[in-house]
């Protein structure tokens, strides 16, 4: 078991949601002058450019954990063993896909020597679903209350609730996405040992100010 060390600060995870290899390349290096842990070649780079494009970024952060979040629903051991030849140390399947793919992504991450995150995002019961995806043997879980639903219902979204649930059924390392620095604080407070930030704090003129501000925060936040 995949037993996470809370003794530290938690892990920040910048997702580089962005089209091109070239805008990757440009937030990744402005978050490593933030103090970025993790660096997430996020969904929307993968599907605008495929999973080659894990490479030049992997290539651009050596030493440097590498996520590549394609949210697998089917057919995952292709493509998690695909990722992990292009320098991936971590993938994501979907927490709604079926146990035989959450199980063959597993495979796919023991034959090439990485980890599989499962992504509990629209999961109609996230804690009972990470439990799940533990036992099916993934590496880590993260809640994810996703941007579509944010956009539709902006009160309904219950992460902060159930962080504390979560991190009592489950003893893998447990990610939250976050919108802002206040919510990463809060994750951090209730459990969180990994906080994911995207937009807003990728570009812009105040980005990497405010992606600086996101790390000196959640690793001064103290995890209960």
């Amino acid at each position: 078991m995949n037993t996470p060390d809370r003794s530290g600060p938690a892990i920040v995870q910048v997702c580089v949601d962005v089209p091109s290899v070239e805008e990757a390349l440009a937030v990744a290096e402005m978050a490593v002058r933030a103090g970025v842990d993790w660096f997430e070649a996020g969904t929307p780079l993968i599907l605008f450019s495929g999973i080659p494009a894990v490479g030049p970024f992997a290539a651009a952060l050596p030493g440097r954990k590498i996520f590549a979040d394609i949210k697998i629903v089917d057919g995952a051991r292709k493509y998690v063993v695909a990722a992990a030849r292009h320098g991936a140390h971590i993938v994501t399947v979907c927490g709604i896909a079926s146990d035989a793919t959450i199980r063959e992504g597993v495979a796919g991450a023991r034959e090439a020597g990485i980890q599989l995150c499962v992504d509990l995002s629209a999961a109609p019961d996230p804690v009972r679903r990470a439990r799940e995806a533990v036992e099916l043997g993934a590496d880590l879980v993260y809640l994810h209350y996703g941007g579509d639903q944010r956009a539709a219902n902006p009160a309904g979204d219950r992460t902060l609730s159930l962080i504390p649930l979560a991190r009592q059924a489950v003893d893998v390392p447990l990610g939250v996405v976050t919108f802002d620095t206040p919510s990463a604080v809060a994750a951090v407070k209730a459990g969180a040992d990994i906080v994911l930030i995207g937009h807003p704090y990728l570009n812009g003129p105040n980005s990497e100010a405010m992606l600086t501000d996101y790390v000196h925060q959640v690793k001064a936040a103290v995890r209960p």
